[in-house]
């Protein structure tokens, strides 16, 4: 007896803890004494504390509750992250111990407060402290006020650099477009490392170009930027200057740091021994050899240290001597020869002649191929035909920006997605039976957001399925042109699907990973499902049928009950089953099965929703040809009146009709009638698309209503919406007649009847072009403009450095002359990834230049 209490104790426990974890207050929990103790009564400690005051007895549901349990997490990890940099994070709970001096203020809850020994340094406001990146950032600022002096002017800088001049202290200067970002943080946590080395100094300006008249183009890039100036070893009070060219993580930063400390041109005399191994794997860092002989040294030297001095911190630059006509492992060529080897990857060398102007073309095309960023390519248009990039400021603002800016420069594991080649793609698909492909090209910020996504798909399916490779792959069409060619692939990123090497449909769903793994289940089906008798119908409306689970892949499945003699009819139904494969799941009961379940001799035809509160079953009403079933199958597989969401607005959209949206708050009893009178209206009035969208505080729904600018923009608010002629009108005072359910029913029809005449009165909807932030691209305008960018760039190096003595490299062919005694020998053609790297690509883009292509969304 006493064990059958072990299950209903086990229940109480779970739910216990579910309890308290809804009233967790949050990380390092203090007492009030505690924290008066901390903060005022150890003033000698220069720790800065950072507490957060708790006023909630539990966490409030919906958006608000999300918002708090995100903070808690951010608060948390930032918390344990700045341990190490002598900040502490404490909570106090001011429901049980308050310190009333603080948790009295007015919404207090919203703001974090900063301590500096006994006072309070500043009280953030939470809606800036929305990621771990932000939190870190903030209090990094707070932390290091005197440390970086925030710079407005070109005369701040200017007077910055001389008293580094006269400190011989190196300055790091950066424009951080916004506080808070993940670059602002990067920035921040090297000032805290380096700040004893170096002096550091920011400024938030974008407008005023602060570097100098002669820098314009440099200050102008549309992205936050780092500079070095060598004020140290500063000559004629002027100090050389370098840019940081690696994307804004606190990795890569750190690292451009840590090559700042080597020598300008490190040779043989800077170690005092023989290196063990060359010195890109010794460091770890990307190094840049020049070869040369004893003669030419000096000469070859004047030359490297003014390429090293405008690219310090991005890579190490290296000198080596050898005897004339010989190679080395370091660089295959007879000298002068330049090798650019990072660790980990191909090298990359100098085919022209050594001077000035190729040495920094050189180094220009290397950083861009190595610290690769989709944004610079955006930047490169002179006409701006793309548009503007999203700003960092309101990146802050957008939780989606934000998320692929920071995706940017993480680095994917897609070792489980086959990559296919021009070699490999016919037999991949054709030894397939179902074959999911990816077209992808790397300068495209949607098809790396959508990398991970579709990543996580493919560990999915092979875990679901007991895959030992991946049924999902991928083709990157920047490397591979003609593969995407014939499969006619003019948009990115754009998924096809392969049956036996046949193409079956291109995939238009979500790209989202359980989109893509819904997708593969449900086009794995036989469609149409073949029912056998009146049990397998009423398993199929259940979801029970084909697949156990199938109602988790689907909101509906649709069944046709059509006698066997009805030939063409049931032909046009498996059209439609065809098509829909994948979306949706289609039923065909025929034969022995329509006779079972047949209750009249003609076909009928209906969609099962799963999840509709209101009306379960929809039946057809028409004749049984493949448009009219599918565009039934289509509307039909919605709820009868569908939440207007990202994913059902575009099929919302394809009826081209008017919307009567309803913004309602959850749980409202005249939101629960007006929804119930919109059910009613679907059956009388099919003019008018009929949804609805939560209208709750700082939600979608919420802050779209207030921007019609109605007099009232409470909830519920029941509002036309005409797309084709900008109107937007809400029912006035719809709360007044929302309990009386006849009046509602007919004054809402009759006001829907006058709106659709155009009569009423309504607001316009302001005019502009709603364009996507991120446009199209259009390959030959790139491959144009990126030339006309190299060419300028070339025409601003040789002005820079000046008329250039060239140093001829000989011509594959020539016979160079050895030592004594040696035969002279033909140069030997090198390796095509050392040498021949511009070659290829210039041809890859002519390939691409040949058939202009754009991206859509």
């Amino acid at each position: 007896m006493a064990n059958s209490w072990l299950p209903f104790l086990a229940i109480l426990a779970y739910f216990g803890a579910v309890i308290n974890a809804e009233k967790a207050v949050g990380y390092n929990v203090v007492s009030g004494e505690e924290f008066k103790k901390q903060v005022f009564e150890n003033p000698e400690s220069r720790l800065l504390r950072v507490v957060y005051f708790w006023k909630f007895d539990t966490i409030p549901g919906g958006p608000e509750g999300h918002i708090i349990k995100s903070f808690q997490k951010n608060y948390e990890d930032a918390g344990k992250y700045v341990i190490s940099f002598k900040i502490k994070f404490m909570t106090v709970d001011c429901t049980k111990d308050p310190v009333k001096e603080y948790c009295d203020k007015p919404k207090v809850e919203t703001l974090v407060f900063v301590f500096k020994d006994d006072y309070v340094l500043d009280e953030m406001p939470m809606d800036i402290l929305y990621s771990l990146d932000s939190i870190v950032a903030n209090v990094l600022h707070l932390a290091l006020l005197m440390e970086v002096p925030t710079v407005h002017t070109a005369m701040e800088l200017a007077s910055l650099k001389l008293r580094a001049i006269e400190t011989k202290k190196n300055v790091i200067f950066g424009k951080i477009m916004a506080i808070g970002t993940p670059k602002d943080r990067a920035f921040m946590e090297g000032v805290f490392a380096y700040s004893f080395m170096y002096q550091f100094a920011m400024t938030t300006s974008r407008m005023d170009n602060i570097l100098g008249i002669e820098d314009v183009t440099e200050w102008e890039e549309e992205d936050d930027r780092v500079w070095y100036f060598d004020c140290a070893n500063a000559k004629n009070m002027d100090c050389d200057r370098s840019i940081y060219h690696g994307p804004m993580t606190v990795q890569n930063f750190a690292i451009f740091i840590k090559t700042l400390t080597l020598p300008t041109v490190c040779d043989d005399s800077n170690f005092a021994e023989k290196l063990p191994k060359p010195l890109h794997e010794m460091l770890g860092l990307p190094v840049s050899y020049l070869i040369t002989t004893e003669e030419d040294l000096e000469e070859h030297r004047q030359v490297y240290e003014k390429i090293a001095k405008v690219y310090k911190g991005n890579l190490v630059f290296a000198i080596n001597t050898t005897k004339p006509g010989e190679t080395s492992d370091l660089c295959p060529r007879p000298p002068p020869c330049v090798s650019i080897k990072p660790p980990g990857k191909h090298p990359m060398g100098l085919s022209k002649p050594f001077n000035l102007v190729n040495m920094d073309e050189l180094v220009r095309d290397w950083l861009e191929d190595y610290y690769f960023d989709p944004a610079e390519l955006l930047e490169d248009d002179d006409d701006h035909s793309f548009g503007p990039e999203t700003p960092d400021q309101e990146k802050q603002d957008d939780a989606v920006a934000l998320a692929v800016d920071q995706m940017k420069p993480l680095k994917l594991n897609l070792t489980d997605i086959p990559h296919l080649t021009d070699k490999t793609f016919a037999e991949h698909v054709k030894k397939n039976k179902i074959s999911i492909v990816l077209f992808t090209v790397k300068w495209d910020p949607r098809s790396l957001a959508f990398l991970h996504p579709y990543h996580q798909a493919a560990k999915t399916l092979m875990k679901d399925f007991s895959l030992e490779k991946s049924p999902l792959a991928r083709v990157e069409c920047s490397d591979w042109p003609d593969v995407c060619d014939k499969n006619n692939v003019t948009r990115f990123p754009t998924i096809k699907v392969f049956e036996w090497k046949k193409f079956v449909r291109d995939y238009t769903g979500s790209l989202d990973t359980d989109s893509v793994v819904s997708f593969y289940k449900l086009f794995k089906l036989k469609t149409p499902v073949m029912l056998s008798d009146a049990l397998d119908v009423e398993y199929f409306k259940l979801g029970q049928k084909p697949v156990d689970n199938l109602g988790d892949l689907v909101q509906s499945v649709t069944v046709a009950v059509i006698p066997e003699v009805m030939a063409t009819e049931i032909e046009q139904y498996k059209l439609v089953a065809k098509e829909l494969r994948g979306e949706y799941v289609l039923g065909l009961c025929t034969g022995h099965c329509a006779e079972d379940t047949q209750v009249t001799a003609n076909a009928y035809l209906f969609v099962e929703r799963f999840n509709d509160p209101h009306k379960e079953e929809t039946h057809f009403k028409g004749d049984l040809f493949y448009p009219e079933i599918r565009a039934f199958i289509e509307r039909a597989s919605l709820p009868t009146v569908p939440e207007l969401t990202p994913a059902s607005l575009p099929k919302l959209l394809w009826y081209n009709t008017p919307f009567v949206i309803l913004f309602r708050v959850p749980g409202d009893e005249a939101s629960q009638n007006i929804e119930k009178m919109l059910v009613k209206l679907t059956e009388f009035e099919n003019r008018v698309v009929m949804a609805w969208m939560d209208a709750s505080p700082d939600s979608v729904g919420s802050r779209l209503l207030h921007g019609y600018n109605f007099k009232d923009t409470s909830p519920p608010n029941l509002v036309f919406l005409h797309h084709a002629t900008s109107r937007v009108c809400n029912y006035p005072n719809i709360v007044d007649i929302a309990w009386d359910k006849n009046e509602l029913f007919s004054q809402v029809i009759q006001w829907m009847i006058d709106l659709l005449q155009n009569e009423g009165s309504c607001n316009v909807l302001e005019s502009g072009h709603h364009e996507p932030q991120v446009p199209s691209y259009d390959f030959l305008s790139r491959i144009k403009a990126n030339r006309q960018r190299k060419d300028e760039q070339a025409d601003q190096a040789r002005g820079r450095f000046g008329p250039q003595k060239t140093v001829e490299i000989p011509d594959e062919g020539d016979e160079v002359e050895g030592e004594a005694g040696e035969e002279k020998k033909p140069m030997e053609k090198y390796e095509d990834e050392m040498f021949g790297m511009e070659k290829d690509d210039d041809m890859k883009n002519q390939m691409q230049a040949d058939k202009p292509t754009h991206t859509e969304l």
